[in-house]
């Protein structure tokens, strides 16, 4: 079911933003600013995966990398915070598997997971899909060449989110950063400064 608006807010919502982010760049943190502003999140958690079970590559970044610049990305972003739990658990990243330790830990809160439109016509393809939807709200943010259309799951309930259209990928980035091409657009600036003093993606 899909859901455009909530009611009022009776407990603290919290997103759960997976990912690679092999590099976090721009449209991760705008798309990360329209949920938290449109869901009225308390929290936008960003998960980065060990290995994605539907992505046939590892992350080109080592792990630290990967954290180290979310975290100099995130630095002044209000509510915006890291958790390595898919790292430190390794192997593929399951996302009902992270989501189960959630509910465990923030049992009073609502959760959510951020997800583009072209995960969400793939959603039934997910580990454990029927389990998922029972334990969060997904919030939709639309990807070029791709309609927010949901495979019919018996319990599937989500939001759409309006932000700028994610038209950069990390895949994209990384190609960029390889031909020496300017990205002062497309990353931040202390990420970028980190990606020039580890000499990565190069």
């Amino acid at each position: 079911m899909k859901t455009d608006q909530y009611q009022a807010i009776k407990q603290p919502r919290i997103a759960l933003y997976g990912g690679a982010f092999d590099p976090v760049h721009r449209a991760h943190l705008a798309v990360a600013c329209a949920a938290r502003d449109q869901a009225s999140l308390k929290e936008v958690v960003f998960i980065p995966a060990a290995q994605s079970p539907l992505k046939g590559h590892a992350p080109l970044a080592s792990d630290a990398d990967r954290v180290e610049m979310l975290k100099r990305a995130l630095a002044e972003e209000e509510g915006f915070v890291i958790d390595d739990s898919e790292l430190r658990r390794g192997g593929v990243s399951y996302t009902v598997e992270t989501v189960r330790k959630f509910k465990q830990r923030e049992s009073a809160a609502e959760l959510c997971w951020i997800i583009g439109s072209d995960q969400l016509e793939q959603l039934d393809r997910w580990h454990a899909v029927a389990e998922l939807v029972q334990l969060v709200k997904f919030l939709v943010v639309a990807r070029p060449g791709h309609v927010a259309a949901a495979p019919p799951i018996p319990g599937l309930d989500w939001m759409r989110i309006e932000a700028p259209l994610m038209e950069w990928s990390s895949s994209m980035v990384r190609e960029r950063i390889a031909q020496g091409a300017c990205c002062d657009a497309i990353l931040p600036e202390a990420v970028q400064a980190f990606i020039r003093e580890q000499g990565l993606y190069v």
